[in-house]
């Protein structure tokens, strides 16, 4: 039973910290981007990833089991082994995920885009910013989940006052669905 929850959970940690807003697929008829899209879109990707990558996927995976409430009933030996499964199986599997972002640049971005990005990302400063881009990523993940605790506080409040529920019950039933929430707020819906 103990590794059954402990191998779900380490699961919730590898697609949590990954996650992010559902894509939109391409629109039927859309243009194919051409050779050369595909090639810069592949060459900006690779100015774009830097060493300290592994250490950001590291970073967000300990945040995701440090904010996740299921998280805090594991025994710290099978968390400390959850975290580093889950970074090193995201790790092994983010050639596939890089490879998977290319025809979304190359759809996305035109090629003379594409080119004044490939263009700046192989300077100096290009690279700078890259690097930084990436090392500031768990803090800046961190600052915006900061604000969620009052996103489900005004959340609850609306929701109650459009279908006559307690918005403390709101707040309690969110807490018991994983969403850390303060018990109210003073905060303004």
């Amino acid at each position: 039973m103990r590794f059954w929850a402990v191998f779900f959970s380490g699961l919730t940690l590898a697609s949590g910290a990954m996650a992010q807003v559902k894509p939109t697929p391409p629109a039927p008829g859309a243009d194919q981007p051409s050779a050369r899209q595909m090639h810069l879109s592949r060459r900006y990707i690779e100015l774009t990833q830097s060493d300290q990558m592994e250490e950001a996927i590291r970073s967000a995976i300990v945040g995701e089991a440090n904010d996740d409430p299921s998280m805090r009933e594991v025994p710290a030996e099978d968390r400390a082994f959850l975290v580093d499964l889950a970074t090193e199986l995201t790790i092994d599997l983010l050639p596939q995920m890089l490879d998977r972002l290319v025809p979304i640049y190359a759809r996305t971005f035109t090629e003379e885009e594409l080119s004044a990005l490939v263009t700046f990302f192989d300077t100096e400063m290009g690279r700078s910013i890259a690097r930084k881009s990436i090392t500031s990523m768990p803090e800046a993940n961190a600052a915006m989940m900061s604000v969620m605790p009052q996103l489900f506080d005004k959340m609850a409040t609306r929701i109650c006052a459009r279908f006559g529920c307690d918005a403390d019950e709101m707040r309690a039933a969110m807490q018991g669905a994983g969403a850390d929430t303060p018990p109210s707020s003073n905060d303004k819906p």
